[in-house]
Order: C-alpha cells, then sequence, then structure tokens
C-alpha cells in the first residue's frame, strides 16, 4: 500500500494491508479511519463510532497488533471469549485464531500492526504465540512506549516517508520493552508480583489449549524452575492451577442460563481442553458428576484460588 496517509471515512467496509475493516450499524457516520506506513509497520489512527477489526483470512502475512486505547474502549473477541479494556489502555494481540476488535461508541485508538516476520528477523521474538495481553500502563516503560505511539499517530502521516520509515525503525527498537516485559517485571522481581502475573496471564489466555508452564514463564520473563517454585510455595503446581480454572469456568459456563445451551464440546474447547473426552473425566473427577448431569441439575463451585485475579 501506498506510504501516504488515507482517510477512509465515506465506506462502510475496506481492506487494508491484511486487515478487515467495517463500520457496525448506522455507517461510518462521522468516523474517519486514517492508516499510514511506517516502513514495515502500519498504523491505524481511528476516531469511530462503533467500527471492527479482523484480520484478512486471505491475507498470508501474520502480525501482532499492539491497540492503544485513548478513550472508549475495545472488545477483543477470541476463542469464544471476550476481553474489554477501556480508555487509557494498551492491549498486545498476537494469536494465531481468527479473532475481531470492536471498538466502542466514541472510541479513539491507534492500532499499530507489526508484521511477525520482521520481529523474528530482529532476533529474539519467541516462535511461539504470545496471546492476549494487557501491559501495566502505570510502568512508566510501558507508558513511554505507548505515548510515543500516540505521539506518532497524532501525526497523521503528514510527515516524509523517510521520516515515517525513521520512526518505524524506532518503535522496533523501544516494542521490546512491552513484547518482552509487557508486565514491567524487570523493575519488579519480587516472588509475589511474578506469581501475579503468571496468574494473571493464566486468566488472561485460560482457553488457549497450549498454555503451558513455558509459554507462562516466557510471558512473565521468568524461568520454568522459578515459577514451579513459586506455584508449589503457594499450595499446588501451576499446571494443576490452570486445570482447575479451567474446570470453574466450564462449570459456569454449563450451568448459565442463556437463550442458547452450549454443546459439551464447545465448552471443552473455550476452556482449553484437547478434546471433550479429557473434559469430562477432568469434570467428574473435580465435581463428581459428568459435564451433561451438571448442565442439567447444577453444581456447586467452590473455587480453590480465592485471590486469583479476574483480568
Amino acid at each position: 500500500m501506498d506510504t501516504d496517509a488515507v482517510d477512509r471515512r465515506h465506506r462502510e467496509a475496506f481492506r487494508v494491508d491484511g486487515m478487515l475493516v467495517q463500520f457496525g450499524a448506522g455507517g461510518p457516520g462521522d468516523s474517519v479511519v486514517r492508516n499510514w506506513s511506517l516502513g514495515p509497520l502500519g498504523l491505524m489512527l481511528l476516531e469511530v463510532g462503533n467500527l471492527s477489526l479482523m484480520p484478512d483470512s486471505t491475507y498470508t502475512e501474520r502480525f501482532v497488533y499492539l491497540a492503544v486505547i485513548l478513550s472508549g474502549g475495545v472488545t477483543i473477541e477470541a476463542n469464544g471469549q471476550k476481553h474489554i479494556r477501556g480508555a487509557d489502555s494498551v492491549v498486545l494481540i498476537d494469536l494465531d485464531v481468527p479473532h475481531v476488535q470492536r471498538f466502542d461508541q466514541s472510541s479513539e485508538a491507534i492500532v499499530l500492526r507489526i508484521p511477525r516476520k520482521v520481529l523474528a528477523d530482529r532476533g529474539g521474538f519467541r516462535e511461539r504465540r504470545l496471546g492476549l495481553l494487557t501491559p501495566d500502563m502505570t510502568e512508566p516503560d510501558v507508558r513511554a512506549v505507548c505515548e510515543t505511539v500516540e505521539l506518532i499517530g497524532r501525526q497523521s502521516g503528514h510527515t516524509s516517508i523517510e521520516l515515517r520509515r525513521r520512526q518505524g525503525e524506532h518503535l522496533l527498537d523501544i516494542l521490546s520493552a512491552i513484547i518482552d516485559d509487557p508486565y514491567g517485571l524487570a523493575s519488579r522481581r519480587s516472588s509475589n508480583a511474578t506469581l501475579l502475573r503468571a496468574k494473571r496471564f493464566i486468566s488472561q489466555n485460560i482457553g488457549n489449549v497450549d498454555l503451558s508452564v513455558k509459554l507462562v514463564a516466557t510471558a512473565v520473563g521468568a524461568s520454568e524452575a522459578h515459577l514451579h517454585r513459586l506455584f508449589r510455595a503457594d499450595g499446588h503446581s501451576l499446571m494443576r492451577y490452570v486445570l482447575c480454572h479451567r474446570l470453574e469456568l466450564a462449570a459456569e459456563l454449563l450451568t448459565h442460563m442463556s437463550e442458547r445451551r452450549l454443546h459439551i464440546k464447545e465448552i471443552a474447547y473455550r476452556c482449553g481442553f484437547l478434546n471433550a473426552a479429557h473434559f469430562s473425566r477432568a469434570f467428574r473427577q473435580r465435581f463428581g458428576v459428568s459435564p451433561r448431569v451438571a448442565a442439567t441439575f447444577g453444581v456447586k463451585v467452590e473455587r480453590k484460588f480465592e485471590d486469583d485475579p479476574a483480568n
């Protein structure tokens, strides 16, 4: 795509650089979407009333997305789950499954689109997907990166091609503060802080079937051995903690009254189980009844970990 900024306010849906952009009911109205390149990176400035972004399935290249929410909010839908973030927040999206970013009424946001290959070629980037992360905006490094992204976004792509290329290189250099250390652990190495952030990452990625000790350790910047020690000191192993959370979520989904009752297989998938058989065995062992019986008659859920972060 041309590096010049593009105003797309008069189109209800369009594709741009691997993204499908679609306005909700009522069309674009006064919404403004501007997209331009920063060398290999793409930057999208959104001033919207109701808009969705999703990866274009016809596009072969894969991206990592950094969404800086300035006002309003965004709901990210992936793996059958919804993650809601409000103003003054940032979301890092690195998923290998389809996802949708839905921006609320009167939202303003800047979405940075980074090719995974570019990150890998620079070295140090993990092959395994990070999932969905919400870096801590109270951390000075994280806020500084977001403010830099916002400053560049405010320029609306009116600067020269060469300067934008250099801005892209600069962003690639400083983005490691978020990609490598999303929760600011470099400045907060206490065991309690590490354990809390590990639990938060698990909560945010509970539907990921590949969730493992290695993945959690990589995300929070700790060694696997250190995480094993922290969770054992807390009274359980890390993967036991994951299993209990998955089963508690499954019990809630099974007993939740809604217009459409979820199938056992769908609940197993949403909660990160490999298959329905594995899920049913684990559920019966934990609650003493099968998922089908629980869905019909209910089940009492006693949470094993009351201090776990919900977000």
